[in-house]
């Protein structure tokens, strides 16, 4: 499907004039990496022109620790990555900067300044000692994912997105205690790398609304990094947020399968408007939003780590959003539903949580 001038002027405008946000990148690892290098200016120079050409307000970044790093590295690479980025983007905060508050949030919409709001992909820099939860909050980390796909002490992921298989085990008792600190601190709970059995756990833990930043819809594409229909009832019940992924192991389309008539189509842009619809279609229009996970800045940054998936980008980079917004729009999307899909769900959201 060729995206049709009139709905990429009108996916501009919404960009411009309404609340943009992506619930997940790894900005803060790629960051950190890049300036063990000697690098400079990262943000600078590799997004803030993307970013600004999307119209971004908010991007999350996520504290992702590799596996290669766990256990004995992992607070360590933590800490580094929150420090790396705060002073990268310190000569630019006029333009970009961490913030950690509802009011610093909408000071910055209003003064056109993109917030960057930091969130752990996991609890094990933490390894056993829940005291150093308190610690990160007080960096400024305002969210976080009990584990990515892997075991910790907290509790047990799902399976890479390369995989197919069910791993069993939820929150452990550590985890369960953990969820609850988390609420009384005023931290979202991420629940993208999950599993099932620790998704069920914290439906029966808490009231609170949580999220899923970065995932897509098992009915489009049955990969257990996605969701089933009832998991985004429930997180639609509870008044969280769904983040559409851009990764092509999720949407269901990779490079190798698709033809170059399908290329030319622009059909990984088109599964990926599939996932949108169905999330909308069982979750409703005020619970879906944009949550791209790129991976390949990260995984370029870091080429001598071998990654348990090679990650797809249906994304080349954050000025592309534009293109997504106008294929949903195209496709007949409703404007209002749009714009919450773009940026004002997950505004919501973080309203609510952060103090």
């Amino acid at each position: 499907m060729r995206i049709q001038e009139k709905y990429l002027k009108q996916a501009r405008r919404i960009h411009q004039e309404s609340p943009v946000v992506d619930a997940h990148f790894d900005l803060a690892a790629e960051v950190c990496e890049r300036c063990l290098t000697g690098e400079q200016g990262v943000v600078e120079r590799r997004y803030l022109p993307y970013f600004e050409k999307a119209g971004l307000n908010i991007v999350v970044s996520s504290i992702f620790i590799n596996n290669r790093d766990l256990p004995e590295l992992g607070l360590r690479k933590a800490l580094g990555q929150i420090t790396a980025l705060k002073e990268d983007v310190e000569p630019v905060n006029d333009r970009i900067c961490v913030t950690a508050s509802r009011a610093e949030l909408d000071e910055n919409l209003a003064a056109g300044r993109i917030s960057i709001l930091l969130s752990m992909e996991g609890l094990d820099p933490l390894g056993n000692d829940l005291s150093l939860l308190r610690t990160f909050y007080n960096l400024g980390v305002r969210g976080a994912g009990l584990t990515w796909s892997r075991r910790n002490a907290f509790a047990t992921g799902c399976c890479t997105a390369g995989q197919f298989r069910e791993i069993p085990g939820g929150l452990t008792e550590l985890g369960k205690e953990a969820v609850r600190k988390m609420e009384r601190l005023g931290m979202w709970l991420d629940v993208s790398h999950l599993s099932n059995d620790g998704f069920r756990d914290v439906c029966d833990l808490t009231e609170q609304p949580f999220m899923a930043s970065h995932s897509d819809a098992w009915a489009v594409n049955e990969n257990y990094r996605n969701l089933i229909d009832a998991q985004i009832r429930e997180i639609a019940g509870r008044g969280g947020v769904i983040g559409l992924n851009a990764c092509g192991y999720l949407t269901g389309i990779m490079p190798e399968t698709t033809t170059p008539a399908e290329q030319e189509a622009d059909a990984a842009l088109l599964r990926l408007c599939e996932h949108a619809e169905h999330l909308i279609r069982i979750a409703g229009p005020a619970h879906v939003g944009y949550g791209f996970d790129l991976c390949k800045g990260l995984e370029d940054a870091t080429p001598r780590i071998r990654f348990e998936t090679e990650n797809y980008d249906v994304l080349a980079h954050h000025g592309e959003m534009v293109k997504l917004t106008a294929l949903l729009l195209q496709r007949g999307m409703d404007t209002e539903a749009v714009k919450g899909v773009v940026g004002g769900n997950f505004l919501r959201y973080y309203r609510r949580i952060l103090k």
